[in-house]
């Protein structure tokens, strides 16, 4: 059996990725995220990510009102963590691509080696609208051509120091950034439209894949496929929610306690007014996928859980997994003591 890899993915903003009155109501203190970084090290997880998050959706959670920034809060990580690579994410519609290829080498010298970046695009129109930074509507249909110059130039930075790149959204003159990184700094992605996969493809070295084992299978060999024509490699990582008891009733019973306490003032916001069924309210389907930010939730007991996984790395060729919880502290104690003890994935052989 293959080796998966596992990573965290913090819970930067409140309450985590779960849009519920009845989950763990929590603050993204800095204080949660060290301790639940440095137990992931400490279990051997490869890697923890921060999203970012510069406006939060309200309702009666004020969920991700409140939130973290992803750069400082890897450069607090970078010292205090030895092993654990370490990904924030730049919303590159809010800095330049020169200041953010600084900061990476910067962080990547503290962390020793250990830094890589998470690409965001920008989808969340008001999030940049509230700066002024909202180019306007067709940067829908043009953020990938967006996102491909400003990692160029972020590549051209890292590798010579200095670029001269010139293009329709950015324009540079002999700008430098010195020192260099220790390594080439690996990019993260979220491309599952085709456009998205091709972006991948040409600037990526690992991409977000969200579905079912069919679904990871099918897009994991599009990205291989696409990566190929471009003469590269790129991973997958899935992501998951994890909601995991004793047995599988009980799984589900608190899976159901959470749906049923569904912060509808946000998901209205998440979703927009158009998606909201005005006769019946929101749609099930509709509520569930956004409460849980479309990230497939994986709700079972803990043996059933690390089958999933074991599955995963037996029948896809998924690099790693990023899991998030209902409550990080807790849920990661029971991780750590009933179900990676179960994880034959991670007695498989690493691949080149």
């Amino acid at each position: 059996m293959r080796y998966l890899e596992f990573g965290i993915f913090l819970p930067i903003a409140k309450n985590g990725f779960i849009a519920s009155r009845n989950t763990a109501q929590f603050m993204p203190t800095w204080e949660l995220n060290r301790d639940v970084t440095l137990k992931c090290e400490e279990l051997g997880f490869e890697f923890a990510l921060s999203m970012v998050k510069h406006r939060g959706f309200g309702g009666v959670t004020e969920y991700w009102d409140y939130a973290q920034d992803s750069y400082t809060l890897m450069a607090g990580l970078a010292p205090i963590t030895k092993r654990i690579e370490l990904y924030p994410s730049i919303a590159n519609l809010t800095m330049h691509p020169a200041i953010c290829a600084r900061m990476a080498v910067t962080i990547d010298h503290m962390s020793h080696g250990r830094f890589g970046l998470n690409i965001v695009s920008g989808w969340y129109k008001d999030e940049y609208q509230q700066m002024g930074l909202w180019p306007g509507d067709e940067h829908y249909e043009t953020r990938y051509d967006y996102a491909t110059e400003y990692v160029t130039i972020l590549k051209e930075l890292w590798r010579d120091g200095v670029s001269n790149f010139k293009g329709k959204y950015f324009q540079l003159d002999h700008c430098q950034c010195k020192p260099l990184p220790t390594r080439d700094l690996p990019i993260v992605c979220a491309g599952q439209s085709g456009r998205g996969l091709r972006f991948t493809a040409e600037m990526g070295d690992r991409n977000f894949v969200i579905g079912d084992i069919a679904k990871l299978r099918e897009i994991s060999a599009e990205v291989k496929s696409e990566a190929g024509k471009c003469g590269r490699t790129v991973g997958t990582i899935a992501l998951n929610n994890i909601i995991a008891a004793e047995s599988d009733a009980e799984a589900q019973a608190r899976f159901d306690h959470i749906v049923e306490g569904a912060d509808v003032g946000a998901l209205v916001n998440i979703t927009g007014q158009a998606e909201l069924d005005k006769s019946e309210g929101m749609s099930m389907s509709l509520k569930k996928k956004a409460m849980f930010m479309g990230l497939p939730t994986l709700v079972g007991s803990f043996k059933t859980i690390a089958e999933y996984f074991d599955r995963m790395a037996a029948e896809t060729d998924v690099a790693a997994v990023m899991l998030a919880f209902p409550d990080f502290r807790q849920d990661l104690a029971d991780f750590e003591k009933h179900v990676w003890p179960r994880l034959e994935c991670r007695k498989g052989t690493r691949e080149a």
